[in-house]
This record gives C-alpha cells, structure tokens and sequence, in this order.
C-alpha cells in the first residue's frame, strides 16, 4: 500500500510538471527532473528541485548577501532620537541601501546578458518598488539596526511622514521574510524583471525595452524556480496561498507607491534630491 501511494505521488507530480518540461526544453542547461522521493523514518518527502536549481538558489542567496544585505547593514547608522528630515534628506539617507541594493541586481548573470538601455530601464522602473521588500529583509533579523529607526519627514504635503508610509510597506513582508527569507528573494527578482508595473508613470510613460522576449523569458525562468522551491517546502496548496498572498500585497505595494510618487512631486525641495536618487524615483 505504501508503493502504491508513492508511486502515485510521483505520477501526481509529474503530470504538474508537464507543462514545465516543454518550456525548460528550450533552455538546455536546466531539465525538469521527475520528482525523487527521500525516506526519513515512516515519512516520504517529495524533492522536486534539481541540484542545478539548488546551485542556483545559493547562488543567489549569497550574491544578495554579499552585495546588499552585508554592506547595508555595516554601513547601517541608527539614531535613538527621531530624526526630523526634509525629504532630499530623507532620500540622500537612504543613498546607499539604493547603492547597494542595485549592486545585487548587477551582479546577477542573467542581468548582465541585457542589452545596457534595458539594464538602466529595469533599474529606473523598478528598484523605488522593491526597496520596501529590502528593508523587509534588512529588518528581520532582531538584532538588526533598522529596526530602531525613528523618522519624521517635515514640509510634506499635509504633514504626510513618508518613512512611516515606507516603513508600513516594508512591515507587510517581514512575516514572509520570517518563514523564509529564500521566497522573498527569488520573488523580487522576478520583480525586477517587470516591464510594465502598475504605477501611473510606467503606464504612460513605458519603457522601450531592446531585448523584451529575453527579459520576459528570464522572469518567467525565476517564476518557474520560485514555484518548484515553494511545492517543494510548504506543498501545492499552502504554495498557492503564499504566493497569491505575496502578490497580493505587491499590487497594493504600488498603489502606495503611486500615491508617494505624488507626494514627492508636490515637494519644493526635491530638486535638493541627489540625482542619482532622483533617477531611481524617477523624478528625471
């Protein structure tokens, strides 16, 4: 009874996958592989990622490290007081979080098969979205800095405090962060790889991409790892509702967004912003 219910689990998994056994074909250094089951006393569990996508999990996991969540927290100045900041102080703060954090994205291979315009395209367009997701990770850890950040912003529209508008996003992912920081990270960069975000500036004023076909077969490419690395862990069903509530609260995510973008536009002092920072807000 016992091979039956594992052979049948396997055949389950198998005709899951299917579909992605077409799609992989087209990439021939990675092959769906069936799905192999690991005894650990009376239990069965299904392991469904490849080596090579294990490979390509730490790899990623350590170039995050190394490039953003490293840096970024050594480099990390908190204060006990609040701080009362003026919005170009607000931004040039968070100068080398933004630094560091598209350090990561550059070092990634895939990235650096692009053509340079999308490169700078992807960044523009995205990174302002995915800088809450950071700060998720940045701030998890308990011992982490960022934990103790207290932030006024002065001579906002309304007396709007934008570091508590940020701060709210952020805190929307650490609980997915806590159960497994690996989800977050594959699913910002996919992220990334979105050429049509729904903010007001992306819709009318899109970005021509070079190589569309190539960045959109990339992304559905970490789609693909993100969803195995889920089935994987937490099963079919608690996959589906992870992921459904991730995307979910992105959506929202820029909504917000939008609604900063605004914000900052309606302030007299962004041109006191760094201009490097005022590309990643997309103020030029």
């Amino acid at each position: 009874m016992r091979k039956e219910s594992i052979r049948s689990e396997q055949e389950k998994f198998m005709k899951r996958l299917q579909l992605n056994k077409t799609r992989r074909s087209r990439c021939p250094e990675k092959t769906i592989e069936v799905p192999a089951l690991m005894s650990l006393g009376n239990s069965s569990i299904v392991m469904i990622l490849s080596s090579t996508d294990r490979t390509h999990i730490n790899n990623v996991t350590h170039c995050y490290d190394q490039f953003s969540g490293e840096p970024s927290s050594s480099t990390y100045c908190s204060t006990p007081e609040v701080l009362y900041l003026r919005i170009d102080e607000f931004f040039n703060r968070k100068k080398p979080i933004f630094i560091n954090f598209i350090s990561y994205f550059k070092h990634l291979p895939e990235l650096q098969t692009l053509h340079v315009d999308d490169q700078v395209s992807l960044i523009k367009q995205n990174i302002r979205l995915l800088i809450p997701l950071n700060y998720a990770i940045l701030k998890t850890p308990i011992s982490s800095k960022f934990r103790s950040t207290y932030i006024q912003t002065v001579g906002c529209i309304n007396n709007i405090n934008l570091h508590h508008m940020f701060q709210s996003l952020s805190n929307s992912f650490v609980d997915f962060v806590t159960y497994d920081p690996i989800m977050i990270k594959l699913l910002m960069i996919i992220l990334f790889f979105t050429t049509n975000p729904l903010t007001t500036r992306s819709i009318y004023d899109a970005a021509q991409y070079k190589q569309l076909d190539n960045i959109k077969q990339i992304q559905s490419s970490y789609t693909e790892l993100l969803w195995l690395y889920m089935l994987e862990k937490c099963g079919e069903q608690n996959a589906i509702i992870l992921f459904t509530r991730m995307i979910t609260k992105y959506l929202y995510l820029q909504i917000i967004i939008d609604g900063i973008d605004s914000i900052i536009r309606m302030n007299n002092d962004i041109h006191k912003i760094d201009s490097l920072i005022q590309s990643f807000l997309q103020l030029t």
